[in-house]
């Protein structure tokens, strides 16, 4: 069992889903870990998602609601929830449901044996992504083992120690995901695969694939090399914009 862990979700216009995602982390959760927090932000949804989550909150002090007044983008919401995060492990997941919270024990049981950052890798892909969404994993995957870690998939859920995730980076986009599963592996953090189960969206729509995300990501992969061969530029802990 893990000593304490934070459970972090980031949620954009997913009141379709939100309310079963957090009762599932706090059930799934309370059974791994010791103590326990489900904080979830909320990137300025246009629906009920900030509503059904604050009133669970209201209902159980575990779980904490964070709020963006302007929409920021996933790669935001997740950089406030590793600063919100108060328990030494720290599990992303989304609130879409692509992968149920159960994925927590093997992940739990790899940091039990060892790991200091454990990688969900999706294995069946290929049944629930389109060939565009495929080659943009497959091309992620490869740049952030070019730049050193030993594992791929770093789009995935993740089980980590804290300050393995809430650290400085060059990217702020999406790749940033990458490069935190670089720089700890670099540093000498024990990163490992744990293969998930992953199933297609219910309800919600995804963003990770749209082409200014791409281009984005495609820039910060310049800096996060040039960052890392020359020391230029300098990794960056912004303050994340959020209210309670």
């Amino acid at each position: 069992m893990l000593p304490s862990l934070s459970i972090v979700i980031p949620a954009y216009n997913e009141a379709a889903s939100i309310e079963a995602s957090v009762r599932e982390a706090l059930e799934v959760g309370a059974a791994h870990a010791g103590a326990l927090e489900v904080i979830v932000c909320d990137d300025a949804s246009r629906d009920e998602t900030r509503a059904i989550a604050a009133a669970i909150a209201a209902r159980d002090p575990r779980v904490v609601v964070v709020h963006r007044g302007q929409n920021r983008g996933i790669e935001a919401s997740m950089r406030a929830l590793y600063a919100q995060a108060r328990h030494a492990w720290v599990f992303l997941n989304s609130a879409d449901r692509q992968w149920p919270m159960t994925v927590l024990a093997p992940m739990a049981t790899a940091a039990e044996a060892g790991a200091d950052f454990v990688i969900g890798v999706r294995s069946n892909k290929r049944e629930v992504y389109t060939p565009y969404r495929r080659l943009i994993s497959w091309s992620y995957e490869r740049v952030v083992r070019a730049l050193g870690a030993p594992g791929g998939d770093p789009g995935s859920v993740k089980l980590a120690r804290r300050e393995l995730l809430h650290r400085a980076v060059v990217a702020r986009g999406v790749f940033a995901e990458g490069e935190r599963v670089i720089r700890a592996a670099r540093g000498g953090a024990r990163v490992v695969e744990v293969p998930v189960e992953f199933h297609r969206r219910g309800a919600g729509k995804a963003t990770g694939a749209r082409r200014d995300v791409v281009v984005r990501a495609i820039v910060d992969v310049a800096r996060v090399g040039a960052s890392l061969a020359l020391g230029a530029p300098a990794p960056q802990l912004p303050v994340p914009d959020v209210e309670r």
